[in-house]
């Protein structure tokens, strides 16, 4: 199963069905002398890895937020980019 993480969070594009992610990924399986993955583990993976990049974008986003703040003569504009990054990492 680690082996089909890597291809479909290497072959998962955001804007592209499942379907589309599956082909590519059952694609270089065949490739790699690997048994053709289903497609619902596929889904499931490019869902997983989805959010995953999601949630990285936001915490990052977060962070820039705070280091903005944190030139700010407003104590308010600190806590408030404190509680984004928060918020993005949980």
């Amino acid at each position: 199963m680690f082996g089909f993480q890597v291809l479909v969070a290497t072959l998962d594009e955001a804007d592209v069905p499942f379907a589309q992610t599956w082909r590519a990924v059952g694609e270089a399986a065949d490739r790699l002398g690997l048994t053709r993955p289903g497609y619902h583990l596929v889904r499931v993976l490019a869902r997983a890895e989805r959010l995953r990049r999601r949630a990285r974008t936001e915490v990052r986003k977060a962070a820039l937020g705070v280091l903005g703040a944190v030139g700010s003569p407003l104590a308010l504009d600190v806590k408030i980019a404190a509680e984004k990054l928060r918020e993005a990492r949980a």
